[in-house]
């Protein structure tokens, strides 16, 4: 009963070690694949600004709405488009 309890608890500390080396490899790969997919979204985001930025300059576009939150009641704040 002894061995068997001792080859239990040899067991379990080996597994949590594994799992552990094994959970922060995959923090790892997903970081650093998160962190390439902000990077290529982020030169999306100042692509499409630029683009609108010019386009409202030649006067293409209409100007983007003005939005208003009101704060003035208990509920979750509502969103009004201000004319």
């Amino acid at each position: 009963m002894m061995i068997f309890g001792f080859w239990l608890l040899a067991g379990l500390a080996l597994g949590m070690i594994l799992m552990a080396f094994l959970a922060i490899g995959t923090y790892q790969r997903g970081y650093e694949a998160g962190s390439v997919g902000r990077r290529t979204w982020r030169t999306e985001l100042e692509a499409r600004r630029t683009a609108f930025a010019n386009a409202y300059d030649r006067g293409a576009l209409a100007a983007p709405p003005r939005v208003q939150v009101s704060s003035t009641t208990e509920t979750p704040s509502r969103v009004a488009v201000a004319s």
